[in-house]
């Protein structure tokens, strides 16, 4: 499966050492985690998902693979902030014992996993400047909250897990890191995985996380702007540019007035795009 994934066209792959793992395996996951960091990733990015810090093992997988430099290490069931800071603070000492730029390692948060996390979501969120990204979950919060089903009977989530969602993509906002979508768990429709990609373009989500190969496809065609809205986005902030030499901030565009909420907008499509 990982020489696999090394053949995908995923923005990054993250090896898991939480979930997938048996716990009497942890230990020797590591050490097959950290060789695999060393291959060529062909410019994918190069995550690792640890186990929850409380649990006794996520110092350990921090500790064990660092040496490997992975891109960043995604942070399952935070319940507080103190849970990041200390993740942060033991980055700061093993970054330095291997001689990585002090800071250098991110962290992705999966911030809703539990009721204390998703209460927490925003402290959770700013707890370090190493964190770039947060992403929810509906699983482990269903289980924790003991829910019978987390989605409708048209395959829409159910209040509690829509609010994680909203929580993530506007906490993600408000501070300034991207908004990664939950995995979509029904492997076999694509069509569902399409609709919920659509719904969390809608709602400023800027990726989701895919759980098999077949999802890749669907989420990279729907998180990349299409190319004439990158190239109205561009022509729109040219306009804004010019527009500003003459003190003027508001303007008609395509027959509509456009100010800055609108200028706001288009720089966040082309950065999604890549294309700033």
């Amino acid at each position: 499966m990982l020489a696999r994934a090394l053949t995908l066209p995923a923005d990054g792959l993250i090896l898991d050492l939480e979930d997938a793992v048996a716990p009497d395996r942890k230990a020797a996951t590591r050490g097959v985690v950290s060789e695999w960091l060393g291959r060529d990733f062909g410019g994918r990015e190069r995550w690792v998902r640890m186990n929850p810090i409380a649990t006794g093992h996520g110092r350990a997988d921090l500790e064990e693979t660092i040496a490997a430099r992975p891109d960043g290490y995604v942070v399952p069931k935070p319940g507080r902030a103190a849970d990041v800071r200390e993740v942060a603070h033991i980055l700061d000492r093993i970054e330095q014992q291997h001689g990585i730029p002090n800071g250098t390692t991110r962290l992705t948060l999966i911030a809703t996993e539990t009721p204390e996390g998703l209460l927490n979501i925003r402290e959770i969120a700013t707890a370090t400047p190493r964190t770039v990204a947060i992403s929810w979950g509906v699983e482990d919060l269903g289980a924790a909250m003991g829910l019978g089903r987390v989605r409708d009977a048209e395959g829409r989530y159910l209040d509690i897990p829509r609010y994680a969602r909203v929580m993530c993509a506007v906490v993600a906002a408000a501070v300034g890191v991207e908004a990664i979508d939950t995995v979509f768990t029904d492997i076999a429709d694509l069509d569902g995985l399409r609709r919920e990609c659509e719904e969390g373009v809608a709602m400023g989500f800027t990726g989701k996380i895919s759980i098999h190969p077949s999802q890749i496809p669907v989420i990279n065609e729907v998180f990349t702007p299409p190319k004439a809205a990158v190239d109205e986005a561009r022509e729109l902030v040219a306009l804004f540019d010019e527009h500003a030499k003459r003190g003027v901030y508001a303007f008609t565009f395509k027959g509509q007035m456009v100010d800055a909420p609108h200028l706001a907008r288009a720089r966040k499509l082309l950065a999604r795009a890549g294309a700033e």
